[in-house]
């Protein structure tokens, strides 16, 4: 695993990101602060068994270190190329975390502001260091990937 800090740090700013919305939703009504956190847990399993699970990389060389890990309880997945199914399912998984709790976090401009920056700082650990370091040829955000790769 190389330099595992940008993939622990892009995680944490989504989790701090994710956590900031779950205490706004919380503090307007528990239940709407315990629907939150059902709906990100079983996104987050959505987008580890469609996306994580089919990591050539996840065992021992995942750049975002706990997934890959994590990946390790779930349904064993066949590793290669990712099917549009697989891409869509990841990507509204990814949709439903951070489209849900907008119409809360409007009614706190602070709030709302500081979700979006902690996961366009997310976004950018992601693109610049995690992705310019990441080994999984096959995923769509591989910029090492070389003409006559397999992921291609």
């Amino acid at each position: 695993m190389k330099q595992p800090f940008h993939g622990v740090f892009s995680l944490l700013l989504f989790i701090l990101a994710v956590a900031g919305a779950l205490i706004t939703l919380w503090r307007q009504s528990p239940w709407l602060g315990l629907l939150y956190l059902a709906i990100t847990g079983l996104s987050a399993y959505g987008i580890l068994f469609a996306y994580c699970c089919k990591c050539g990389v996840r065992f021992d060389n995942c750049s975002h270190v706990f997934p890959g890990r994590l990946t390790l309880l779930l349904p064993q997945r066949k590793q290669g190329p990712y099917s549009f199914g697989d891409i869509i399912a990841t990507g509204l998984f990814l949709v439903v975390i951070l489209v849900f709790p907008q119409y809360w976090l409007l009614k706190h401009a602070a709030t709302l502001i500081l979700f979006w920056v902690l996961v366009i700082a997310a976004v950018a650990e992601i693109l610049i260091f995690v992705c310019s370091r990441c080994e999984n040829k096959q995923c769509l955000m591989c910029p090492n990937k070389q003409i006559g790769d397999p992921g291609l």
